[in-house]
């Protein structure tokens, strides 16, 4: 808790927030009514409604005007540099300003190199006397709190503009990094939604459109995922550019505007005490106490109501506002009521657009007064939170870790791509080196050692805590990166990482390519179900039209490189079945090789050696699939934003969306497959999941993820549920009498409810890898993500169950005993015959987020294999 001097107390209600800033209702805000009181401006800087034709806050700013404003400030000061540091999916771009003093803008590379000499506990520690500080200020992640993104506009104005002897000595002590909009899409999607439906009256009933975005909303990206979740996971060009800001510069203050219910008032850390990260030390706290002080003055000063020290927490490392924290920064995170559009009642009154502006202006003011006069403060922690760092790295009796993969180096290169995201030095695996029963090999293993400067992140990314604090989670609750991207990977002492012999580190991140035949010399062509991209190489093939099938037993065969096994999911293409020109199959099959790293192998004959010869009819044909996904009003943002983007983005397949509120008149015969993710369906009505039943059984596919899949337990039953494992073979034994409620404080209810929730672990479950649809993995224990506490019933089939849960499920993150005790054994993926057709139902979700590569064959496999699965009912 804070101290009694520092104490923060909700102020009373003012008019401001009542009413706004305007004294009338609905009148237009002027830009002075955000400034500080008596600053003189210079007259040749541009003000933003000089370029945007409106006052901040009138109309929600769009994107490509606050580009222009930038633009044209940036043009006009001296203070300022802009510079586009990346894209968006959507190709806007992204802005950083660097706003200074001009002498320290004339120097600002000199100012850099010192300050990053904070971070490296090898240099010489540098005299900070003189440094300035740095500060990044950054506003609306999600697109739809758009506060932040219009605040941004007079904060800028203010620093560029502002003159007199009080911002001149800022400027000197400080030097900003001003991301204006961390989410343009988003914002560019939001801002026309609620402008689009702005009166000139404007209308403040919380029922009116304006209020209620439509389907997807504006917090999202353009594959609608949460980018303030992708700071650990750097899978979006949107994070990639902004992380590669923050380590080149390592700021000191790293500040987060978000927005939240309309009905609450404004919230700036600390957080929950008890729900910190253990890595993040102890200074970080009180260093953010002192700054929330100057936050309460300020807004004090405006009589507006604020909180702090509740609702959220500090503890996934992969937010705006927890990633510096890991870093040698304090993050700080701003949530505002949000008006969500213009004006709009609330319990506290009517809250207007631009009052929620203000307030972040406010403390991006205070963020900057705090940062200045804890200057000294902020830059000697952030060399002592490395120079600490070097001192437990030398005495971890873990020296490092290994990991790597055998059979797909794409997977690999893509975790090592992450960890160089976050400046995290890995090197190559110089000798062989057992772990266990598991022996790392060099060329397809690789090291990251602890004694670097990133170590407590490194710890961050690599550890398996299971104990916690506290069993309340904002966020989820593990994120163990190897374990994500499905690798096999090992602590390793000291005498271990003598013996892995690491080599130098790597400088760029690996592409390796697969191997080829050097002649066009075979009656068939094979490559492994293994690697990565295996589905996009097949994909590739289907969709020229080039004849594949699908091993669904081993074999050997003699090839181009000698003998070789094949294993289950082996994907062969019969020269002689080809329609399309033999030297076009060979490109193709060169360009999977190339570009998707399979290693294709030239068959020499039909006959095998060994098990089934190519022309049995273990080898399935395999058909292009039409993928259809269901997205729309009611159905999951985020995962269907995932299935989209593994499939556009990783997959290069076309995939078909489709608006829920439509599925019952469109032609479900041109899909052989349609994708469920979580959502609510019981209001498809009873026509239309006829005619699904219908689909399914003249055989299409249906794969149905997370709540999707326990709804098509009811909705299409194959058959009656097995009992449970304690009840098979014997009468089901009468219900026990309800005991009598325990009496519980009235005050633990929320907490006690949070201790029964799975925000997000990892677990384990068990495969079976003869089934078609976990073909592609060699090992039948695989880690897999969990955010709920749902499970499948066992199916009465007792070939349907493809992955169960393993008896000790939990790997990593919180799970209450009783619900450890109700997933144990459960299934995980269940695959059912329903007539011709077939039903998938996967109760995790396997592309979370989009960096758990190693899940995501999980979703792939019914889209090319379902025909493979074979009716095993009674």
């Amino acid at each position: 808790m804070l101290t009694s001097a520092s104490r923060l107390r909700p102020s009373i209600l003012s008019a401001a927030l009542v009413a706004g800033l305007a004294a009338a209702a609905g009148a237009a805000p002027r830009l002075d009514d955000y400034l500080p009181a008596g600053t003189r401006y210079d007259p040749a800087i541009p003000r933003p409604a000089d370029v945007l034709g409106f006052e901040v806050g009138e109309w929600h700013v769009r994107h490509d005007q606050l580009v222009a404003y930038m633009r044209a400030l940036a043009a006009a000061s001296d203070r300022v540099r802009l510079e586009v540091t990346g894209h968006t999916h959507e190709r806007r771009p992204l802005l950083l300003l660097t706003i200074s003093s001009p002498a320290n803008l004339d120097r600002l590379e000199a100012i850099r190199a010192q300050h990053l000499a904070l971070s490296d506990p090898a240099a010489e520690e540098p005299d900070v006397a003189s440094m300035p500080v740095v500060v990044h200020l950054g506003y609306s992640v999600h697109g739809d709190e758009a506060s932040g993104a219009n605040a941004s506009l007079v904060v800028a104005y203010h620093l560029a503009a502002a003159q007199g002897p009080e911002i001149e000595g800022l400027l000197d002590d400080v030097v900003v990094l001003l991301d204006p909009s961390l989410n343009p899409d988003g914002l560019g999607r939001f801002a026309q939604w609620v402008n689009m439906h702005r009166g000139a009256v404007l209308n403040p009933d919380p029922a009116h459109r304006e209020h209620n975005q439509g389907w997807p909303t504006g917090r999202t990206n353009h594959y609608w995922f949460d980018l303030n979740r992708d700071w650990l996971l750097a899978q979006h060009p949107e994070s990639r550019a902004r992380l590669a800001t923050f380590h080149r510069w390592r700021p000191n203050v790293h500040t987060d505007a978000h927005e939240m219910g309309t009905d609450s008032t404004y919230f700036f850390q600390p957080g929950v005490p008890s729900r910190k990260h253990p890595l993040t030390p102890e200074r970080n706290v009180e260093l953010t106490a002192a700054i929330a002080a100057y936050h309460a003055r300020a807004l004090d000063a405006k009589g507006r109501l604020y909180y702090s020290e509740e609702t959220f927490d500090d503890f996934y490392y992969g937010k705006g506002s927890t990633y510096p924290d890991v870093n040698g920064a304090v993050g700080i995170l701003f949530e505002q009521a949000s008006a969500r559009g213009h004006r709009q009642e609330s319990v506290n009154g009517v809250l207007t657009f631009p009052t929620a502006i203000d307030n972040q202006i406010t403390t991006s003011f205070s963020t900057l007064a705090a940062a200045r006069d804890l200057r000294r403060e902020l830059l000697d922690y952030q060399a002592s939170f490395y120079r600490q760092a070097a001192r437990e790295a030398a005495q971890d009796p873990v020296r490092g870790y290994v990991f790597g993969h055998p059979h797909d180096p794409r997977r690999v290169a893509a975790l090592i791509a992450v960890l160089h995201h976050h400046r995290i030095a890995v090197h190559p695996l110089g000798r062989a080196v057992e772990v266990g029963e598991r022996t790392f090999e060099p060329g397809s293993a690789w090291l990251v050692p602890v004694e670097q400067p990133q170590y407590r992140l490194v710890k961050a990314l690599f550890e398996t805590r299971t104990e916690f604090a506290d069993s309340t989670f904002y966020d989820v609750s593990a994120w163990t990166l190897p374990l994500a991207f499905g690798l096999p990977y090992a602590e390793l002492d000291a005498a271990a990482w003598k013996r892995a012999q690491p080599g130098p580190a790597l400088v760029e991140v690996p592409a390796p390519a697969g191997r080829f035949p050097a002649a066009d010399e075979g009656v068939a062509y094979a490559f492994a179900w293994d690697g990565y991209y295996a589905p996009r190489a097949l994909y590739r093939l289907l969709a020229a039209e080039v004849a594949a099938r699908l091993a669904t037993l081993p074999f050997t065969a003699d090839t181009d490189a000698g003998r070789r096994d094949f294993t289950y999911g082996t994907v062969v293409v019969p020269m002689g079945l080809q329609t399309v020109p033999r030297q076009r199959v060979v490109e193709l099959l060169g360009e999977a090789a190339r570009d998707d790293g399979v290693d294709v192998y030239a068959i020499a004959s039909g006959l095998t050696p060994a098990g089934v010869d190519l022309g049995s009819p273990n080898l399935e044909p395999l058909t292009r699939p039409e993928v259809g996904l269901v997205v729309g009003s009611g159905v999951s943002m985020y995962q269907a934003g995932q299935v989209w983007h593994l499939l556009d983005q990783r997959l290069a397949m076309p995939l078909t969306l489709l608006d829920k509120e439509r599925l019952g008149r469109l032609d479900l015969e041109r899909y052989s497959h349609l994708i469920l993710v979580s959502g609510g369906y019981d209001d498809l009505g009873e026509p239309l999941v006829g005619e699904l039943r219908r689909w399914i059984e003249r055989g299409g596919v249906l794969v149905a993820v997370g709540r999707a899949a326990t709804w098509t337990e009811k909705t299409f039953p194959a058959g009656a549920p097995a009992a449970p494992a304690a009840e098979a073979g014997g009468a089901t034994p009468p219900p026990p009498p309800p005991a009598a409620a325990e009496r519980l404080p009235y005050a633990e209810r929320q907490e006690r409810r949070a201790a029964q929730l799975i925000s997000g672990a990892i677990f384990e479950v068990e495969l079976d890898l003869t089934h078609p649809l976990a073909f592609g993995y060699r090992e039948p224990r695989l880690p897999v993500f969990r955010n709920g506490t749902d499970v499948l019933q066992r199916p009465a089939d007792p070939y349907a169950t493809v992955a169960r849960y393993a008896d000790a499920p939990l790997l990593a993150g919180y799970a209450s005993e009783e619900n450890l005790k109700q997933i144990a054994g459960s299934p995980a993926l269940v695959a059912q015959r329903l007539g011709r057709g077939l039903v998938v139902r996967l109760i995790d979700d396997p592309s979370f987020r989009a960096v758990w590569y190693g899940t995501d064959k999980l979703l792939a496999n019914p889209l090319f294999f379902g025909s493979a699965v074979g009716f095993t009912g009674p």
